[in-house]
């Protein structure tokens, strides 16, 4: 079970991944065989599933994410626990409320990634 403690300080070192656009640093969160679910994979890489498998494609809707980006900042707006799962709530790019839920394996690693955006008013 993740601890409250833990949780902060693995959701701290995620958005400063983010934020810093360093793709190394990102993509070390995730498991080699990560999948990942985005609405914004359909919109950056034009492929209607919105789903990235595996650490190389996941580089990949990263390294473009970071070219139509030239800003990242998120703000935290809550975090919730699980327990092999966290769901992060934040204010997104855009001003948009995302709410983001990373699944872990065995050893801490993101091996699923379920991205969800409010949909504009």
């Amino acid at each position: 079970m993740l601890t409250t403690e833990k949780t902060a300080d693995y959701v701290k070192r995620w958005v400063d991944a983010f934020e810093s656009k360093n793709l190394d640093r990102v993509l070390a969160f995730y498991t080699d065989d990560v999948i990942f679910h985005s609405p914004l994979i359909a919109r950056l890489s034009h492929d209607p599933s919105g789903t990235v498998q595996g650490k190389a494609a996941l580089r990949a809707y990263v390294k473009r994410g970071f070219e139509v980006f030239d800003h990242i900042k998120f703000t935290v707006l809550d975090v919730l626990r699980g327990v092999d799962s966290i769901a992060i709530h934040y204010k997104g790019i855009t001003g948009t409320h995302v709410v983001e839920v990373l699944f872990f394996d065995k050893d801490g690693m993101v091996r699923e990634s379920y991205v969800h955006y409010a949909s504009p008013e």
